[in-house]
């Protein structure tokens, strides 16, 4: 498409010009879309035209700023799609970074600028009702599907860049787990961002009906621009009674990717959500990540990483919302800072006054590896109901030179031995992930940025 992205929004944070309604109708024209999904993208338009952007007020945003993304030099990618890969390994090195064409999968989606490159979906996981496509096409092959759940976890209404990516959506996955199936292997989603001040708006939709489970996972990668790049990217869950989802979440975007996202499942009765997450990228990113425990006896895990090093800002804000009797949650969190990294930790347990019997813990642990990097931890409880169990905790804390020390003096030069301190840091939480496919790729990112 290649047009210049332009705004007739009344707030200051924004330039004037630059997003523009007809854009919105382009795309839709451009995809062939049917009306509803036309409707859903302007529904979604004019809200973002209401909202206003993100300021310091504003208490999720306080402690990121969003005022050196240079608005006014944004683009849509260009509407002409790049030839399909004719196998995983003759992509670009940042896409083939994040695969491992030897891996057993059940399906696997590569997309880049929101282009498909790469599909795969193995037959007898096709033969059981499974559905794994890109966005785009399940809206034409399965509308009735993607009618009932777009924009149903996480509306437009819920903020700017939810409406924005609302009405922009531009690539993306679709995933569905019929009844009672149950999907070993996992799902693997690649979103690649190419470009200089290119624009993304990726949006993944997953949904599993009761006693459905299912593993996806999502990869984020870019290479390092010598411009800016963005993306504004969605992820909505949508589980069955006694459906399980783990859903791992890899951002590896390259140096000068700033990116606003938002992730939410919403859970019924019984059902279990497990959330990995590694932030390990970008040149500044703020994600949202919560479960909303709707139903009695639904519960989520949540265990992750973020690592900043050099001029990076990495901004979580992670809730869980109990809304019924008897749900759970656990999550841990670790967080590390390196040279001028800053990272911003957020969490919330918030328990409704209906939430009865409700157990939830938090726990955030944070490593400051140099004198000026910093980390900020707030966790939060709000609870309304008078009979449940929560609490939670915080860590920040420098790197333990006696550690770094007792290394050394084993002949371990300096960088290796605060490579293997901060390793050995985020091992209690990269142990709790289940998924072996999902714990080596973490890891071995984790690695990577350590040897950087």
């Amino acid at each position: 498409m290649g047009d210049n992205l332009v705004s007739r929004t009344h707030n200051t944070t924004l330039p004037a010009e630059i997003f523009a309604r007809e854009m919105v109708a382009r795309l839709s024209e451009e995809r062939e879309e049917p009306d509803w999904m036309r409707e859903k993208r302007h529904i979604a338009w004019s809200l973002f035209e209401e909202i206003p952007m993100p300021a310091s007020q504003d208490e999720h945003w306080r402690r990121t700023n969003l005022n050196t993304v240079k608005w006014d030099a944004l683009r849509l990618p260009e509407s002409i799609h790049p030839e399909p890969a004719p196998s995983p390994g003759r992509l670009f090195e940042e896409l083939h970074v994040a695969l491992n064409p030897a891996e057993h999968v059940a399906g696997r989606l590569v997309m880049l600028n929101g282009h498909v490159v790469w599909h795969e979906l193995q037959p007898k996981v096709a033969a059981q009702g499974v559905l794994f496509m890109d966005l785009t096409a399940a809206v034409h092959h399965h509308p009735d599907l993607v009618r009932q759940h777009l924009m149903q976890a996480v509306t437009p209404g819920e903020g700017k860049f939810a409406a924005l990516n609302g009405a922009l959506w531009n690539g993306g996955a679709f995933v569905y787990i019929p009844r009672d199936v149950k999907v070993e292997q996992p799902f693997e989603i690649v979103i690649g961002l190419q470009g200089n001040n290119t624009a993304l708006f990726p949006r993944v939709l997953i949904i599993a009906e009761a006693g459905a489970s299912a593993v996806v996972v999502e990869e984020l990668v870019a290479p390092d621009h010598a411009d800016q790049a963005f993306s504004a990217g969605v992820s909505e869950i949508i589980t069955g009674a006694g459906a399980s989802i783990t859903y791992a979440e890899l951002q590896r975007w390259g140096e000068h990717v700033f990116a606003c996202n938002t992730r939410r499942a919403v859970q019924s009765a019984h059902s279990h959500v497990t959330w990995n997450l590694g932030y390990l990228g970008g040149r500044l990113s703020k994600t949202f990540v919560d479960s909303a425990l709707r139903e009695d006896g639904a519960s989520c895990q949540v265990y992750g990483i973020y690592f900043v090093r050099g001029r990076q800002h990495i901004d979580l804000d992670l809730a869980v919302h109990h809304v019924a009797r008897h749900t759970y949650a656990d999550l841990l969190i670790k967080g590390a800072a390196h040279e001028r990294g800053r990272a911003v930790f957020r969490g919330l347990i918030h328990i409704d006054r209906v939430g009865q019997q409700a157990d939830s813990y938090l726990k955030n642990d944070n490593l400051i590896l140099s004198k000026d990097a910093r980390i900020d931890s707030i966790p939060s409880l709000i609870i309304d109901a008078n009979d449940v169990r929560a609490s939670h905790g915080a860590t920040v804390g420098h790197l333990d030179e006696e550690h770094v020390f007792y290394l050394q003096s084993r002949g371990i030069p300096r960088a290796l031995a605060v490579r293997l301190v901060t390793e050995s840091f985020f091992a209690s939480v990269l142990e709790r992930i289940e998924q072996e496919h999902i714990r080596r790729k973490l890891t071995e990112a984790v690695i990577s940025k350590l040897e950087r």
